[in-house]
């Protein structure tokens, strides 16, 4: 009898996984809620697993996370999780699951920053020789000065179409502003 009763509870957790997984409900200051299996702090954002992909939230958006009693469902596609992540095509919108990844991907915004910040430094600098050439009457350095001025240009403006492009078409409001 008791061999039976221990079989008995052993299928059961396998059965209802939920009652042994803990699930968060995570409360935003605008007043919507939702519950995940599994958060983590990173930088200024709580990131979470959402639909495939990875999803962050800014921390001063976010109200409260606490334990809930309620069972986290992730909806599947069961069909679809049945072939190749690789190759995964979403019905709907006929991307694969790797373009979709790719899609809802956070981007890292202080990467993009630093690399800008650096660059505007240099070009800085160059205007600072190409003032100096200029003053020296210095035609050849003045030249030079400007092909480097023109090539750090070309950095800045590719580095803002990759984060643009990254970003969903999107730039930070201060992206063009002076630090």
């Amino acid at each position: 009898m008791k061999k039976f009763i221990l079989i008995i509870v052993f299928i059961a957790f396998f059965i209802y996984p939920s009652v042994c997984l803990s699930s968060y409900l995570v409360e935003l200051k605008n007043g919507s809620t939702f519950i995940t299996n599994h958060y983590w702090k990173e930088e200024q954002q709580i990131k979470f697993y959402y639909r495939g992909g990875v999803v962050g939230i800014p921390n001063n958006f976010i109200k409260a996370i606490r334990k809930s009693d309620i069972a986290y469902k992730e909806e599947i596609d069961s069909k679809q999780d049945s072939l190749d992540p690789k190759n995964k095509i979403n019905g709907k919108s006929g991307i694969t699951a790797t373009e979709k990844k790719e899609k809802y991907e956070t981007v890292d915004l202080k990467y993009y920053r630093e690399k800008k910040a650096l660059l505007t430094t240099k070009l800085d600098n160059t205007l600072d020789r190409l003032r100096e050439a200029t003053k020296n009457k210095n035609p050849e350095a003045k030249k030079k000065a400007m092909d480097e001025m023109r090539k750090i240009s070309s950095s800045i403006y590719g580095l803002t179409d990759e984060l643009k492009e990254k970003n969903k078409g999107e730039l930070p409001e201060d992206w063009w502003e002076k630090k």
